[in-house]
Parts: structure tokens; C-alpha cells; sequence
């Protein structure tokens, strides 16, 4: 199969998994929802910010670096992919384990101190045992996207995937008495379980595959040296920006209390936005991601034998500019009729309205992150997300008690602003790439904004139209999503011609 061939089909592989597994992660939010409370879903999110900040501190970087220098290893003619697994796993495992007992053992504090609550002290007690078993997943996941073979890391994602939310649904319905407590140690106790088994089927793919590779020479020095140069800036990076953004969430219903809301409430409109608007929004960057993914070995090969990547960074450009202007259009026009078919409360399809003119900065931010870190520039991305995480922190505790919920959402859009602005500027720099506005921007502007009018004018034309919310806003999606692409072809705005 010819190299281009096998990255689509990779990337077809990965967008298939992340579309499934990001439906199905919205659908569970909104059974978790139902299950336990607007108000406990806003607990759960916070629950779910240390969690998240725990997961960053078991990784530690190791994704990227797994990437990277298999990537590097497998190019080069004395290459040693084994040697550097070992690496890998050795320092997936010193790290993991080192998240596991701080979590366990700060979970007390955490619980009863920062969140307020006694009964998050068990969910997070529970947490910390997965924390291994996603380190060592992770230098997993980079191998299998280094060497292109993303389909097994995509089988392993599935497989816990379906284990973790059979065996909370199971917990939730039959084994658990009724309680927020017993509810989070349903879903974390079943996170723990599938990580597990995750882990052990992604380990024994990696065994069956790691066969074909020997050393083709003699065994290329540093790797451990290597290994630590790229996951240890990353690792500091992660830290203070994760460290950041769960103090910025533990503040969110603090300062919206301050305000004057209410504390149930103030749980409410948090868990409404992380939980609900916010996968909404970033649920279609599916596709994109799994190519930025992938973008990161190319560009490090690349790179490391000293050939030319603008090409390669314009057509990344064009795609995620041409995709998520369409998403845009079609999230910010049925922001109602979406934010009804996925939740009760009206105010989801406000914050979604809210959220959507910064999509194309979000996805393309994203993109930029993964070239510049195949570009060995993740001390740039470290610095420019330590500042974003700062700033926000900054103007949540400034901005919420007077602007309420709604300050929340522009820290977010000012967020995403600030850091794409520092990422692009350098990738400009170091890449010495120019993007075409006009074919790039202002066309597909127009074409998103003809096809969800066009959309519009058929849902008012009196042509029969499904019952259900769910239905009504898929064909709105649908339509708009064929129109947009049928006007983009027709204007030449094709990512492949770049």
C-alpha cells in the first residue's frame, strides 16, 4: 500500500473511532445527567477536572514522545523501535504510578477542601488506580500512531469504551444505592475496570506487531536522553496548564456564588456548559483530529531528514479552514434546534450559540499544536499554553461574579484566541508558509452561510419533516452539510488542489 494510501485509511480509521466514541461520550453526559442532576452533574465535571489534571500528570508527555521517537527510530538505517519502547513504558510506569499514589492520597483533602464535598472523596480514591494503566496506554497509542498502524490502538479505544459504559449502567441501574457518592463510584469504578482491560489488549497488539522490527544497525545512542527531551517540556507544559485549568473549573461556581447565584445553581450552568455545550461543540473535531494526529510522525520525519513541510502544513491549513467554517454554520444557525435535541434545558442551545463563532480557532489551534510539536517546537506550544491557562485563570476570578455564566464562555473565546494567535505566529516563523484568505476564509465563509440559509428556507417550505428533536436537527445538519459541500466544489475550494 502506498504511503498516502495507508495515512488516509488511517485517518479514516481514527475519525470513524473518535466520531463513534465522541457520540457515544455525548450520549453517556446525557444519561449521566438524567441519572444524577444538573446539579451533580456540575459536581461530577469537578470531579472530573482532577481526574483530568491527574491523567496529565500520569502521562507526563509520553504520547508524544512515544510518537516521536519510534517515528524517528523506524526512519532511521541503525533504528532501535524495541529500545525505545522500553523507554517508554519504563517511564510511563515510574510516572503513572507516582499519579496514582499523590491521588489516592490527597483525595481527602481534595475532596472535603477544594471541592467541597465528602463525597467526592472515594469516586477520586477509585480514579487513582487506573492511573498506571492509562500511562502505559498512552506510550501504546503513540507507538501505534508512529508506525501507522492505528487501527489496533483504535480497536483498544472502542473496547473500553463499550466495557466502561456497560459496566456504569449496569452499576447505576442494579448495584448501586441511590446517592451522588454511589453514582461516581459506579462510573469511576467501571473507568478503572475497562482502562485495565483496555491496557492488556493494547499490550498484547503491541507484542504480535513488535515482532517485525530488529535492529538494522548498531544501536543509536541517547534514547533515553531523547525520550526525556521531548516528554519532560511537554510534561512541565501539561502541568501547569492542567494544574491552571482545574484551579480555573474549581472557580467556576465559586465566583459565579459570588456573584449572587446561587449554589446549586451555580453547579448547574458549569455542568450545562463543560458537560453538555462543550462536547456538542467539539464533538464534529473528530475528523480533524485524527489527521493533526497523524500530521505529527509525517512532519518529525520530514523534519528530521531536512525536507521541505510547508506544502504539507498549507493542505492541513485548507482542510481544518474548510471544515470547521461548515461546522460553524451549522452549530451557530441550529444552535436552538441542536441544543434541544440533546438537552431539556434552553439554555444549552444559547451556550452553543455563544461558542460557535470560535470554532474555526479551536479546531485549527489544535492542528497547529500537533505541527509544531512534530516540528520539535513543543517548548514554544509549553509556553504559549502556561500564559493561556494564567490569563484565563485571571479573568475567571475577575469577569464571573459580574458578567455570570456568560464571562465563563468569553474566558473561553479569549482563550482560544490568545493561545491560536502565539501558536500561528510561530509556525509562520519556523515554517515560512503564507495562507490564501480569500480561497481559504471569505469562500467558505459565504458557502456555510448560503447552505444553512438554504437548509433554513426547506425546514419553513411545508415538506414533511421528522417528529423528534433529534431527527429535525440531523436533517437541518445533513442539508446543510451537502449543500456546503456541493457549493465549496463548485467554487474550487478542494484542499487537495493546494
Amino acid at each position: 500500500m502506498k504511503k498516502i494510501q495507508r495515512f488516509f485509511l488511517n485517518a479514516m480509521i481514527m475519525t470513524a473511532t473518535s466520531l463513534l466514541m465522541n457520540a457515544v461520550g455525548v450520549w453517556f453526559n446525557l444519561y449521566i445527567s438524567g441519572k444524577i442532576g444538573a446539579e451533580g452533574m456540575g459536581v461530577f465535571q469537578l470531579i472530573m477536572s482532577v481526574y483530568s489534571f491527574t491523567v496529565t500528570f500520569a502521562a507526563s508527555g509520553i504520547n508524544l514522545a512515544s510518537t516521536r521517537l519510534v517515528a524517528e527510530e523506524a526512519a532511521s538505517p541503525n533504528g532501535n523501535v524495541k529500545g525505545a519502547m522500553r523507554r517508554c513504558f519504563g517511564y510511563a510506569l515510574l510516572f503513572g504510578g507516582a499519579a496514582s499514589l499523590f491521588l489516592f492520597f490527597a483525595a481527602p483533602f481534595i475532596g472535603e477542601t477544594c471541592l467541597g464535598s465528602v463525597q467526592t472523596v472515594r469516586p477520586l480514591k477509585t480514579m487513582a488506580l487506573s492511573m498506571p494503566f492509562i500511562a502505559m496506554s498512552c506510550a501504546l497509542n503513540g507507538y501505534f500512531t508512529a508506525v501507522g498502524r492505528v487501527a489496533k490502538s483504535a480497536a483498544s479505544q472502542i473496547f473500553e469504551q463499550f466495557l466502561k459504559i456497560s459496566l456504569s449502567i449496569v452499576g447505576l441501574t442494579f448495584l448501586m444505592p441511590p446517592g451522588l457518592e454511589y453514582a461516581c463510584l459506579a462510573i469511576t469504578g467501571s473507568g478503572v475496570i475497562a482502562e485495565g482491560l483496555s491496557f492488556v489488549s493494547s499490550l498484547a497488539l503491541y507484542l504480535g506487531d513488535s515482532r517485525g522490527f530488529r535492529r538494522k544497525g548498531a544501536p543509536k545512542n541517547r534514547l533515553t536522553g531523547r525520550l526525556f527531551g521531548i516528554a519532560l517540556p511537554m510534561a512541565m507544559s501539561s502541568y501547569l496548564r492542567s494544574g491552571l485549568a482545574t484551579v480555573k473549573n474549581l472557580l467556576v461556581p465559586v465566583r459565579l456564588q459570588a456573584g449572587g447565584l446561587a449554589a446549586g445553581a451555580s453547579f448547574a450552568v458549569f455542568g450545562a456548559v463543560h458537560g453538555i455545550a462543550l462536547p456538542v461543540i467539539l464533538f464534529p473535531a473528530a475528523f480533524l483530529n485524527s489527521f493533526s494526529s497523524l500530521i505529527v510522525p509525517e512532519i518529525a520525519q520530514r523534519h528530521s531528514r531536512g525536507q521541505s513541510i510547508s506544502h504539507l502544513i498549507q493542505r492541513m491549513f485548507a482542510l481544518n479552514l474548510c471544515c470547521s467554517i461548515g461546522v460553524c454554520g451549522v452549530l451557530f444557525a441550529f444552535s436552538h434546534e441542536i441544543g434541544a435535541a440533546v438537552s431539556q434545558n434552553p439554555d444549552v442551545g444559547v451556550y452553543i450559540r455563544l461558542l460557535a463563532p470560535v470554532i474555526p480557532v479551536m479546531y485549527l489551534d489544535t492542528a497547529v499544536d500537533c505541527m509544531l510539536k512534530g516540528m520539535d517546537e513543543q517548548l514554544s506550544v509549553m509556553r504559549y499554553n502556561v500564559a493561556d491557562a494564567a490569563i484565563s485563570m485571571v479573568l475567571v476570578y475577575l469577569l464571573l461574579p459580574v458578567l455570570g455564566i456568560k464571562g465563563y464562555i468569553l474566558v473561553i473565546v479569549l482563550s482560544e484566541v490568545f493561545n491560536f494567535t502565539l501558536s500561528l505566529g510561530r509556525l509562520i516563523r519556523v515554517a515560512k508558509f503564507e495562507v490564501d484568505i480569500t480561497e481559504r476564509v471569505v469562500k467558505p465563509l459565504l458557502c456555510a452561510a448560503i447552505s444553512v440559509l438554504a437548509a433554513r428556507i426547506l425546514s419553513r417550505a411545508g415538506l414533511p419533516l421528522p417528529g423528534s428533536p433529534i431527527g429535525f436537527a440531523l436533517l437541518l445538519a445533513l442539508v446543510s452539510a451537502g449543500c456546503y459541500l456541493l457549493l465549496l466544489h463548485l467554487a474550487g475550494c478542494d484542499p487537495r488542489r493546494v
